[in-house]
């Protein structure tokens, strides 16, 4: 994994005035724990991180994310549950990410009410890109993706 590196570009956590977007990476690993934390806070993303289910459902009930990273193979409680956990602590409005070097993870991870995917080992763009697209999504009661109003247009 390489290092973040200082783009100079506009970071997107705080693209349009607003104040910065929040993340929650919950892994068990402490470099990719580590790792991620850095790249998403040199964007400009404030981030809370999570080694455990039990600590990131503790986390989610202090303050709501807007986007929450998960990685699915931990140990105590399986990252499934977790996932359905999370998706009722953090409320059906926030996007969830799984994060898994699983092969069969993807099709399970979207089929079970992920909006995301992210392959372990990812490359820092993929990190990034997939953060970008992931935290502006609103998901409607319905449970379909839309981006909020003003990046409609």
């Amino acid at each position: 994994m390489s290092e973040p590196a200082n783009r100079g570009e506009t970071r997107p956590a705080e693209a349009g005035g607003g104040r910065q977007k929040s993340v929650l990476v919950v892994d068990d690993d402490p470099a990719i724990r580590q790792f991620v934390t850095d790249a998403l806070e040199e964007s400009g993303y404030r981030v809370r991180a999570a080694a455990d289910g039990d600590s990131a459902l503790a986390a989610v009930e202090n303050e709501r994310p807007e986007l929450i990273l998960l990685d699915i193979r931990m140990p105590g409680i399986d990252g499934w549950d977790v996932l359905n956990q999370l998706r009722s602590a953090a409320g059906p409005h926030c996007p969830i990410v799984i994060m898994t070097g699983q092969y069969e993870g993807q099709d399970q991870a979207l089929g079970s009410g992920a909006q995301g995917y992210l392959a372990k080992p990812f490359e820092l763009d993929d990190l990034l890109e997939c953060v970008e697209l992931h935290v502006g999504l609103h998901i409607s009661s319905n449970l379909t993706e839309e981006l909020p109003a003003h990046d409609r247009e």
